[in-house]
């Protein structure tokens, strides 16, 4: 009965860790709008909608955040996208709303 019942929790820790590796999700292709430096990072809107994340701008509106251990490489290579009208596929860091969700990553294409 002991063994049923560690297995049985094991298996719904495995749920529940499997879950929160799922909070991360990939947006579609789009085009950068607008930059808005600030404080704390650099905002940023985008042509992808998606007010399930995003509360604010019609869902348009994500971020970089300041602490991010790679803000530099990824701001500059963001202005670049911006100034050349590519577009890019970025990461969101969480599922949880906010006004300018946080990304982690991003991928620029021609």
């Amino acid at each position: 009965m002991k063994v049923i019942t560690i297995k049985f929790f094991a298996a719904i820790t495995l749920c529940f860790v499997a879950n929160f590796a799922q909070a991360q999700f990939w947006s579609s292709n789009t085009k950068i709008t607008k930059v808005y430096p600030y404080t704390d990072g650099l905002i940023f809107f985008t042509e992808y909608r998606n007010s399930d994340v995003s509360t604010c701008d019609g869902g348009t509106r994500f971020s970089i955040n300041k602490s991010h251990p790679n803000y530099e490489v990824m701001v500059s290579t963001l202005l670049a996208a911006f100034m050349s009208d590519k577009t890019m596929t970025m990461n969101v860091s969480s599922t949880t709303r906010a006004c300018a969700p946080h990304i982690n990553r991003f991928l620029v294409t021609k």
